[in-house]
């Protein structure tokens, strides 16, 4: 895989006391370059379609701030490969994980596409994340977790469930509930720190009216739920990526204190349904969920996916997993 960095530098102004660029500065820069030939105003020229796949770096970088464990015993570190991995195997909704180890203690991502099936920049996104490779910690992928849905393009089937009502799921509930304990599992096994779900809404969040508030109008939002200091990190990204992407596009941070749905209310360990993936990290110690929302109305599949993949670019780029 190509990878590239592009560097923009810009001259001191009345509003831009400085030139100078911190390495976190420099990290969301190439996190989202992939983008930079969208936007007329960024200074950097037309990349090739391979090296927009990915922006890695190889730049010197402070070390991360450790992740906050529940336990000080050491996590086993997965040796180098990569492994296809079949979630509920056997079963007619059976989907694949693809799960990257680079081999070096790291971080641990897990990303999530195609929860729901009529929200195809997702899923197209994560099948092309599944293919990246990281150089440090681990990057678990399920590109179609509701694949039938995804095939039928609907948000999901009749008996189903809607998967992302479903955690921590249920081992004997319905297919969606199934998938979403299967999922918990898999995060659980992998000891992951952050989970990123790709959605797709229909109208944009900046461009609602006074009486659109229900989830269909939440596009291009991040939502992330956690401290405030993982909270602000990721409003930090965000603002790194948005630099990047016309004005339309640009992402609104929302931050949640913690994830919604009636499964809060029980025991962690409870096998009921109800909750949506930014209740993960009540169901996987040491875990930060983030939601990513797409807007459909007038933004083509392709800009979708290739938005969601700056995303999680940069969101890897900055933990030095790229």
């Amino acid at each position: 895989m190509l990878v590239r960095i592009v560097l923009i530098h810009r001259r001191p102004g009345p509003n831009r006391p400085s030139a100078r660029y911190t390495r976190r500065r420099l990290l969301g820069l190439a996190g989202g370059a992939l983008l930079a030939a969208a936007c007329g105003n960024t200074g950097v020229a037309p990349q090739s379609s391979r090296a927009r796949e990915v922006v890695a770096t190889a730049l010197p970088l402070a070390p991360l701030a450790p992740t906050v464990r529940p336990t000080a015993t050491p996590r086993p570190v997965p040796p180098a490969g990569r492994e296809l991995r079949t979630l509920l195997a056997g079963s007619e909704y059976a989907t694949t994980a693809m799960l990257s180890h680079s081999g070096i203690e790291g971080p641990r991502v897990l990303v999530l596409g195609g929860v729901h099936g009529n929200e195809p920049g997702g899923w197209l996104a994560a099948e092309a994340i599944a293919d990246w490779t990281v150089t440090r910690g681990s990057l678990v992928v399920v590109p179609r977790a509701n694949v039938l849905a995804t095939y039928a393009f609907a948000r999901t089937l009749d008996g189903f469930g809607d998967l992302n009502r479903q955690y921590p799921g249920a081992e004997d509930g319905p297919p969606m509930a199934r998938m979403a304990r299967a999922i918990v599992d898999l995060a659980r096994e992998v000891n992951a720190d952050l989970a990123v779900d790709m959605h797709e809404s229909w109208g944009f969040y900046r461009e609602r009216t006074p009486d659109q508030n229900g989830t269909a109008f939440i596009g291009q939002t991040v939502t992330a739920v956690g401290s405030l200091t993982q909270r602000n990190a990721i409003r930090d990204t965000i603002d790194r990526v948005n630099e990047l992407l016309s004005e339309r596009e640009q992402l609104t941070f929302r931050n949640r204190t913690r994830g919604r749905g009636r499964a809060f209310a029980i025991d962690p360990n409870f096998d009921g349904i109800g909750a949506s993936s930014l209740s993960l990290g009540t169901f996987v110690p040491g875990l930060l969920p983030i939601l990513v929302e797409m807007g459909q109305r007038d933004q083509p599949e392709e800009r979708r996916a290739e938005i969601h993949r700056t995303i999680v670019g940069a969101l890897l780029t900055e933990r030095e997993m790229l």
